[in-house]
């Protein structure tokens, strides 16, 4: 491997593919109605709250957008925002918190990825198949298997990991739209006809079993609402291309915004449509008799398809969760990569594929702990990492907002070259950096209480603690490291990595 810059192969299409592939998953086909379980009282406002969720994440593609404008673009995307604009200490132990939620999605993805294919197995009819991924032996050798197989998509080259990303990106398009057009064509009464037939029990004696009869503003607000963020946090996998984009600046500035738009648009027409043809009780009372297995989007609107048409459906929900793996794998190896190039840990991790121009350590870094989660998953059922992912997303955005207040003192030079439209308005920055900041708060808080019930080892904020004073001691390692050998040097004087 050489110390060569990676390869700027991506265009618009493939940069908006990853982030949406990223947005676009587990919080369209599952989030959207199991949230009638953790929330509940949400009822039937799911699709408003999706339509609010949008509105909070423009405000990151403002923010996005504005410190694209000074340049700040490149592998590492927050990070090298929030380093140069604030502070690298801070910059290293946020995305550190952050990649180490990633980390535990990747071993949950290879965890549950088997269990989606078979049940696509099972309803295709291959009965041994379905079984065997269903397995703990199946789970282990399929799960690393496909985690692996798409490490080696990620050496190959981005190039690859990107076209396959866009392909991934109109299949998402097609099955969301097919559901679309199933729900939205289809009556409440239609729909409790057809779960009749199916489960041989009456919709009111389903509806009776739910553990709220109205809908509550405070649980929708309170608790729901940063629950279906969830789905909007992919955002940053976009940013994370910077330096594999093409005209990277203005990709990237494109790149957000439509992202936004249309996952704010998807989740906004499926949440409505599904909305349209099932009753919010029905989905809280079969969970509340322990039928939560048809409690997912596509296993409540399944009653309504033929048997080949829900076979089908349940293969292309199993490939659209493994697809998740492309925009994961890119996420976290680029954060990796951007510390090594800033010398935050050996510079080995920034050195990329002599032919592919890929970062293959940073990579495999990622993948190795992927395996471990993978196999913890086998035994808990759950993954440390992922119990922070949204709690340390939050802290992300939190810096970023204060990233607007400090950056004309922490970096003169970068913020005088800023072409943004709100460049000249100081006053802007300050409310945008404040509402962010704001935002970030309120969703930590949330996130944090509903979970005080939980034993302190699962609790996001006792992990995120553990976490950031692991970052604080590797960052400090870091600067000892540096008075040692260069005392005068300050890395962070050089250009955003890429």
């Amino acid at each position: 491997m050489q110390p060569s810059p990676l390869n700027r192969a991506l265009g618009l299409l493939a940069v908006v593919a990853f982030g949406l592939t990223n947005e676009i998953a587990s919080g369209l086909f599952f989030v959207s109605t199991q949230i009638q379980q953790s929330s509940p009282g949400v009822g039937n406002l799911v699709p408003l709250l999706m339509v609010i969720g949008g509105v909070i994440t423009f405000v990151t593609v403002v923010v996005y957008r504005f410190f694209f404008a000074s340049g700040l673009v490149g592998a590492g995307g927050e990070y090298v925002i929030i380093s140069r604009s604030l502070s690298p200490g801070v910059a290293f132990v946020a995305t550190f918190l952050a990649w180490f939620g990633f980390t535990g999605s990747l071993g949950t993805l290879a965890f549950s990825a088997p269990k989606f294919l078979s049940t696509a197995a099972l309803s295709l009819g291959v009965a041994g198949v379905g079984k065997f991924f269903a397995s703990n032996a199946g789970i282990l050798i399929v799960g690393l298997i496909i985690l692996w197989g798409f490490w080696a998509i990620h050496v190959i080259g981005v190039r690859l990991a990107g076209t396959l990303t866009t392909i991934a990106m109109f299949l998402v398009f097609a099955v969301a739209l097919v559901m679309i057009v199933i729900g939205f064509a289809t009556s409440q009464d239609a729909f409790a006809n057809a779960l009749t037939q199916h489960l041989h029990m009456s919709v009111a004696s389903i509806t009776a079993a739910s553990p709220v009869q109205h809908v509550s503003y405070g649980a929708a607000f309170g608790s729901a609402l940063p629950v279906l963020f969830f789905g909007y946090l992919g955002l940053s996998t976009a940013t994370q291309t910077g330096g594999e984009a093409k005209n990277a600046v203005k990709s990237l500035s494109k790149a957000v915004l439509i992202i936004v738009t249309l996952v704010t648009v998807v989740y906004t027409l499926f949440a409505w449509a599904v909305y349209h043809a099932v009753l919010w009780q029905v989905i809280s009372g079969l969970a509340k008799m322990k039928m939560s297995s048809y409690t997912t989007s596509s296993g409540l609107l399944q009653f309504l398809m033929p048997s080949w048409m829900s076979s089908l459906l349940n293969l292309c929900v199993a490939l659209i969760v493994v697809k998740t793996f492309l925009p994961i794998f890119l996420a976290q190896s680029r954060w990796v990569f951007a510390w090594g190039k800033d010398g935050l840990i050996p510079g080995v991790f920034a050195r990329t594929h002599a032919k592919y121009k890929t970062p293959v350590l940073a990579l495999t870094l990622s993948a190795i702990f992927g395996s471990i989660s993978l196999i913890e998953s086998l035994k808990l059922g759950f993954v440390f990492g992922v119990n922070i992912r949204v709690l340390s997303v939050m802290l992300v955005f939190f810096c970023m907002g204060l990233g607007m207040i400090t950056f004309p003192r922490h970096a003169p030079t970068l913020y005088t070259v800023n072409t943004s439209s709100m460049a000249k308005n100081r006053f802007l920055q300050v409310f945008v950096g404040v509402l962010l900041m704001a935002i970030s708060v309120w969703f930590s808080i949330s996130i944090t209480l509903s979970s005080v019930s939980s034993p302190l080892i699962l609790q996001p904020a006792f992990q995120s603690v553990i976490v950031v004073i692991l970052g604080i001691v590797i960052y400090q390692s870091y600067r000892m490291r540096l008075r040692r050998h260069s005392p005068s040097s300050d890395v962070f004087a050089q250009p955003p990595a890429q």
